[in-house]
């Protein structure tokens, strides 16, 4: 199990910070994801409160998935970023986000996921942090590749979206021994 920091601190002109995920996010991360064209370029299904609330108690575990809150100052969530199918015995995870469309284009996904590809490379001791994205999904790409991670190639009907299987490409972020 892992416990998560407190608090990550993000640069200070985004006044933000990460913060782990919990119970009290769910109506609001429920709602944002809810809304039209949030989810079309990704493999979400259910985004509920019920089946968030789960996801909730699952990351609070720490066994193979981490997620953090991506909070103001007032702490109001605005988006979410984590890591997927953690394997300590592989050194690899996969990293994941998603904002409140009302916060895009601030550079928070960008810093997000960079402090946490960070933090699994030197405190988790990865040395492989992946991304799968689908191929229609320009925005998040544009993120992946911000933070220097690279593509490594298609993944040929790699999921079913909405019942459709489509086309992601994989990109990772490797950290070598004294990097």
């Amino acid at each position: 199990m892992t416990t998560l920091p407190i608090r990550i601190p993000l640069p200070d002109e985004l006044y933000a910070s990460l913060r782990p995920l919990g119970p009290d996010d769910v109506d609001a991360w429920s709602a944002y994801l809810s809304e039209p064209g949030v989810i079309e370029h990704t493999s979400w299904g259910d985004v509920g409160p019920t089946n968030l609330e789960k996801l909730v108690a699952d990351y609070a575990k720490g066994r193979d998935s981490l997620r953090w809150a991506i909070v103001d100052s007032s702490d109001s969530l605005l988006g979410t970023v984590g890591l997927n199918e953690i394997s300590r015995d592989h050194g690899r995870a996969e990293i994941a986000y998603d904002l409140d469309p009302r916060h895009c284009g601030r550079g928070l996904a960008t810093e997000a996921a960079s402090a946490v590809i960070y933090w699994a490379h030197t405190v988790l001791g990865l040395q492989r942090v992946q991304a799968t994205v689908l191929d229609s999904n320009i925005l998040s790409i544009a993120v992946l590749e911000r933070v220097g991670m690279q593509r490594e190639g298609l993944i040929r009907q790699y999921r079913r979206v909405r019942g459709q299987a489509r086309d992601y490409w994989m990109y990772a972020a490797i950290h070598r021994a004294g990097n």
